[in-house]
C-alpha cells in the first residue's frame, strides 16, 4: 500500500514512537524508507552559524549519527536513505516530499520544550500542520509507542459529512480492506464550546443521532459494502469525543480529514480539531488531505 515512507527522525530517545511505527510499516509493506532531519542553521547580519564548520560537514556528521542511532532497526529494511538538510524544517520536508514521490509521512509530536510559558501547547507544534496543509499524501502522527506490532484491526474514521471527509472516508475504506480491519464511522453532534449550539435546545438528542446515522448509511453504504463496519454518533465537543470513541473502541488507527483551505498554512492554529486530536496521547492519527476520490 505504501511504496515510499518518509520518517521525520528525531534524536530524542523519549520520542521514538513515530520511528518505531515507520519501521514496522516499512517492513510490512516492503517499502522504501526515507529518514529526514533538518538542522536549524541560519544567518544574521553579523555572523553565520557555519563559519566555524561548514554546512556540508554538519550534514555529513548528522547523517552518520542518524544511521548509527537507528542501525539495529535499519538492518532488515531493504531500501532506505537518509536525507539531512539545513534550514526551516517544514520548507525542506515539503520539497523532499514532492521530489521523492512519498506515499506516507510519519511524524511525532514536538520534542523541544516551550520557550514561552504563556504559549498554549498546540502553538509550538505548527510543523505538522504546515506539512499536512501542503501535501497530497497522508500524514501519520504517532505520539504513543504501540504495545504491539503495527497490526491494524480496528479503525475509527471521524466525519462531518464535508467533501474532505468524504475523500478521507474513501481512503479509510482502502486501509480497512488492506488490513481486513473493522471500520467505525463516527460523527459528533457539535454542541458548541464557548457558545452552545441553539439547534439542540429543548430537543431529544436521539432524534439527531438517528438522523446522522441514517445519513451515514445512505451516503457511505456503497463504499463500505465489502467492509466490516459500524456507525456511531453522539453529542459533545468534537476533539474530546473523537478521542473518547477511539479509546473506548480500542482503535489501532484514527483517520481524519485535513482542511487545508480553512486557515493560512503558515499560521499556527490551536483550534484545529485535527491537530488537537493528533497531538493528544492515544492511537496513531492518519491525517488525509483532500484529493478527489471516487468510491461512493
Amino acid at each position: 500500500m505504501f511504496k515510499k515512507i518518509l520518517l521525520a527522525a528525531t534524536p530524542n530517545i523519549n520520542r521514538q514512537a513515530a520511528p518505531h511505527t515507520a519501521f514496522e510499516l516499512a517492513r510490512k509493506h516492503e517499502s522504501e524508507l526515507v529518514l529526514f532531519h533538518s538542522l536549524p542553521i541560519g544567518k544574521d547580519d553579523w555572523c553565520s552559524f557555519d563559519e566555524t564548520i561548514s554546512s556540508e560537514k554538519l550534514v555529513s556528521t548528522a547523517s552518520s549519527k542518524i544511521e548509527a542511532f537507528y542501525a539495529e532497526d535499519l538492518k532488515d529494511i531493504p531500501v532506505y536513505s537518509i536525507k539531512v538538510t539545513t534550514g526551516p524544517a517544514y520548507e525542506r520536508i515539503l520539497k523532499l516530499i514532492h521530489a521523492e514521490g512519498v506515499d506516507l509521512i510519519v511524524m511525532g509530536n514536538h520534542s523541544a520544550g516551550m520557550t514561552r510559558p504563556d504559549r498554549m501547547w498546540g502553538v509550538v507544534d505548527t510543523t505538522i500542520r504546515k506539512v499536512c496543509s501542503n501535501v497530497f499524501c497522508p500524514v501519520l502522527v504517532v505520539t504513543n509507542k504501540p504495545e504491539k506490532q503495527t497490526d491494524i484491526k480496528r479503525i475509527v474514521m471521524a466525519t462531518d459529512f464535508s467533501t474532505p471527509s468524504d475523500s478521507a472516508l474513501c481512503y479509510a475504506a482502502q486501509v480497512a480492506r488492506e488490513y481486513k480491519a473493522h471500520l467505525t464511522i463516527f460523527h459528533v453532534l457539535n454542541i458548541g464550546q464557548s457558545c452552545p449550539n441553539p439547534e439542540y435546545y429543548m430537543q431529544d438528542m436521539n432524534v439527531f443521532i438517528d438522523k446522522a446515522k441514517n445519513k451515514m448509511e445512505r451516503k457511505y453504504a456503497k463504499a463500505l459494502q465489502d467492509i466490516d463496519h459500524s456507525f456511531e454518533c453522539w453529542e459533545g465537543i468534537p476533539y474530546t469525543e473523537i478521542l473518547k470513541q477511539a479509546r473506548w473502541s480500542e482503535a489501532d488507527l484514527l483517520i481524519m480529514a485535513q482542511y487545508s483551505s480553512s486557515q493560512e498554512s503558515t499560521k499556527p492554529f490551536v483550534g484545529s480539531t485535527v491537530i488537537q486530536v493528533a497531538l493528544s496521547p492515544g492511537c496513531p492519527v492518519l491525517i488525509v488531505n483532500y484529493r478527489a476520490r471516487v468510491c461512493m
